[in-house]
């Protein structure tokens, strides 16, 4: 058996705290390796986000810096958020509103297939981001649940507070 070469697999290394998915470019001058964590939490509203690294596949500084984030629903609209910051400046900032009156499921891929768009035109490789689309929308999934927990959480432990007082 022989092994192709010019194609490389999708990889997950696995550390003690956090899972990562990695991809690297096939049709740039100089290959991009892009670096999908897990959920993290920070001191900005909300907390809860992911992480999209892009850098040289040999290493170095990242090219963008994505911060994934579910804003919630405001005005009867679903609202994510991805700010590219590389190396701590913010290079752009998105927002991506959908109506309610739309399914999550079908939110979530209109959103997930804008997000690959805007990050293809900054990148510039479309052959990286095949793969990705995927893997976005269940993290957008994960950020819209957690919220929704989260907001549920909430909800109960208010319930009987509220009838304590009637």
């Amino acid at each position: 058996m022989y092994r192709r070469h010019g194609r490389q697999k999708n990889c997950s290394a696995r550390t003690d705290r956090q899972t990562r998915r990695f991809w690297t470019s096939q049709k740039l001058l100089i290959q991009q390796q892009a670096r999908l964590g897990m959920r993290e939490y920070d001191a900005r509203q909300p907390a809860c986000h992911y992480n999209l690294h892009i850098q040289p596949a040999c290493g170095g500084l990242d090219y963008h810096n994505y911060h994934i984030r579910y804003l919630g629903i405001r005005e009867d609209t679903y609202v994510w958020s991805v700010v590219d910051a590389p190396s701590g400046q913010e290079k752009s900032h998105r927002v991506y509103a959908f109506s309610k009156e739309h399914f999550i499921r079908e939110v979530i891929d209109a959103v997930s297939s804008l997000l690959v768009t805007d990050m293809t035109n900054d990148v510039g490789d479309p052959s990286l981001w095949a793969n990705l689309c995927e893997h976005l929308a269940l993290v957008l999934f994960d950020l819209y649940r957690y919220d929704l927990e989260k907001t549920s959480g909430r909800l109960l432990r208010k319930k009987p507070d509220l009838e304590r007082r009637s």
